[in-house]
Parts: C-alpha cells; sequence; structure tokens
C-alpha cells in the first residue's frame, strides 16, 4: 500500500472562447500558429496560465481540461480513459485543420507522445513536461506491464474507496512532492477533491500497466522532454541519473531532446517558470 501511494504521488499532473462539444473542456486564447496545452493527472486547464499568457502573445492557445478532472464532468469509463480520450483529442485537432504543436504536463504528456507518434501528420512538434512513456520503470526499471496489474489495481482501489477526509489529506501531505510553490499546494487540493474518483483510479491504473517504450521507433516528430528531479535529491537523486533514465526511456525515439529543471518538482511550470518558457520558447523556435 505504501509502495502504491508513493507511485501514485509521483504520477500527480486569458480566455476569449471556451468548447464544450468534446468530453474535454477548451479554452482558446491569442492568435498565430495552435499549441493545445494538456495537463495531467486531476489538473485543471488553469495550470498553464502563466505559460499561456506568455505564448499567446505569438501562438493561438488551446487549453484542455480533461473529462473528470477538476470538476469537468467525466465520461463512461466502459472502454477505458486514456484510448478515449487520445482519440477525442486527435479530432479535435483534425477540425482544426493544421498542423499543431502540443505541450503536455505528466498524464498530458503521455498523450502528447502517443498523439505525435500517431499522428505525425496532425503534429509538429511536442514538448513533453516531466512524463514517460512507461511510468512504471521510472520506478523500477525491471518492470513490466504484467507485473505492474496488481499494484495497478491496487492503488485504483485505494484512489476510489478512500472516504473524502483521508483521500484529502492524503492529498494535502503528498503535495510538497510536487511543487516547491507552497502557495499552489491548496489549488492543487482543490483540483484532486472536485475531480471524479473513479476517473483518477481509471488513468492511473491505465497509465501504470501501459509500456510505449517500443512504439517509440516509429516515432519521428520532434520531441522536447523537461524533466524535474529535484523533489529526489534527499532519497539520493540527481539531475544525471534522473536524465539517465529518461534517456533510456526515449531511447527508441528519433528525434529527441531531454533538458532537465534546474531545481522544479513535478510541477515545473510553476517551480522553474523562466527556465521552462525559455526552453519552450527556443524549441518552437
Amino acid at each position: 500500500m505504501k509502495k502504491s501511494l508513493i507511485l501514485y504521488i509521483l504520477f500527480f499532473g486569458f480566455v476569449t472562447l471556451s468548447y464544450s462539444q468534446n468530453s474535454f473542456d477548451s479554452k482558446v486564447s491569442g492568435s498565430g500558429p495552435v499549441i493545445i496545452l494538456i495537463p495531467g493527472l486531476a489538473s485543471s486547464g488553469e495550470v498553464w496560465k502563466e505559460t499561456v499568457a506568455e505564448l499567446s502573445k505569438t501562438n493561438t492557445c488551446h487549453v484542455l481540461t480533461l473529462p473528470g478532472f477538476a470538476g469537468q464532468p467525466a465520461e463512461n469509463l466502459t472502454n477505458g480513459f486514456l484510448p478515449i480520450v487520445k482519440s477525442e483529442i486527435a479530432e479535435y485537432i483534425q477540425q482544426l485543420d493544421q498542423p499543431v504543436e502540443l505541450i503536455g504536463h505528466s498524464l498530458g504528456g503521455f498523450l502528447s507522445l502517443q498523439l505525435a507518434n500517431e499522428h505525425p501528420d496532425l503534429i509538429s512538434k511536442a514538448i513533453i513536461v516531466d512524463s514517460y512513456p512507461f511510468y512504471s520503470a521510472a520506478m523500477n526499471p525491471a518492470a513490466t506491464a504484467e507485473m505492474m496489474v496488481p499494484m495497478a489495481k491496487q492503488t485504483k482501489s485505494m484512489i476510489v474507496n478512500s472516504n473524502p477526509e483521508d483521500f484529502e489529506s492524503q492529498q494535502t501531505a503528498s503535495m510538497p512532492m510536487m511543487t516547491t510553490s507552497t502557495a499552489r499546494i491548496p489549488q492543487l487540493v482543490d483540483w484532486s477533491m472536485k475531480s471524479d474518483r473513479a476517473t483518477v483510479g481509471q488513468a492511473i491504473y491505465e497509465l501504470m500497466i501501459t509500456d510505449y517504450r517500443q512504439n517509440l521507433n516509429t516515432l519521428k516528430t520532434p520531441i522536447l522532454v523537461l524533466g524535474a528531479w529535484h523533489a529526489g535529491k534527499d532519497y539520493g537523486m540527481t539531475a544525471k541519473s534522473v536524465k539517465s533514465n529518461f534517456e533510456q526511456q526515449y531511447q527508441l525515439a528519433e528525434n529527441v531532446q531531454i533538458e532537465m529543471a534546474p531545481t522544479a518538482h513535478h510541477f515545473i511550470m510553476w517551480d522553474n517558470p523562466d527556465w521552462f518558457l525559455a526552453e519552450i520558447q527556443n524549441f518552437l523556435k
């Protein structure tokens, strides 16, 4: 149970128009080439607020909030979560009738990676923020999708069946591992408490048992991976060791650049905002 909780903790991922025809919410601002920003597990699109304030000066930014997260209505989970959302985002991009750039954080980064690989005609570049092709291998390099099923089921059950008070306490206690910006912690907890627990549980279950590493041998789209390591510095992690893990997981991708944030925890966009924006803008140029 303790290992499951730690794994779950480490996963946790200017508006002018609003679109509601999809299961996800989309808010659009700015003008220019299109960037789609996808938040992580249980996060609102508001996580990108400061990022979009800058990027919308030169780009049209579509900021998503995924179904079941941060107050967005949940969808039927009969056919799973990630495959359905991925398909809907791909359809959304097709309707824009132009190639787009993706920026995804955590779970949103995993979706962005899949979309960039499976729809190269739709995605010109993708920026993956602290996300892996196989999350479970980030904790245990020897992990396989099959061996992770029992732990994934246990983690899902823990999330779904915790009473609200215990769940809120768990979220509050875990958030200092997610961001150095203490003023943001109440917002993260609020988003988590407003999220549909069944959706969160299903999403984390699918992430834990999905190994996408071998699929990257077909990935041609330019990818920038921004990694975080600083939350684990007291446990022996270094920028070098964590970058090595990223390099191992992304080794089959043809055109990938990996950069490590200086002192950020999981929410790099909040903890090292100047570095984060500079990396994005340089890559997009």
